[in-house]
């Protein structure tokens, strides 16, 4: 999948203690670390709905929460594009 071709439609983070704004810039700046992240072409693949459940550390600070996310998603999705 090219980069062109790769879309978040829905990105729903679960982080307690954040405001809604809080949670919105949160979930904009992962979107941008992931389509920054993935590989620049890889085989055409319709991945479909993916449920991604992922712990961060406890104690990790809010200004690492953004890469961390993005980190494990980025893995998680390269993972299921090479063994769906």
């Amino acid at each position: 999948m090219a980069l062109d071709d790769f879309r978040i439609e829905e990105l729903v983070l679960r982080v307690p203690g954040l405001t809604v704004d809080e949670a919105r810039r949160l979930a904009a700046d992962v979107a941008r670390r992931v389509a920054e992240r993935l590989p620049a072409a890889t085989r055409p693949l319709h991945l479909g709905a993916l449920d991604l459940r992922i712990t961060v550390p406890r104690g990790t600070p809010r200004s690492e929460l953004a890469a961390t996310l993005a980190t494990q998603i980025v893995e998680r999705v390269s993972a299921y594009a090479r063994n769906p």
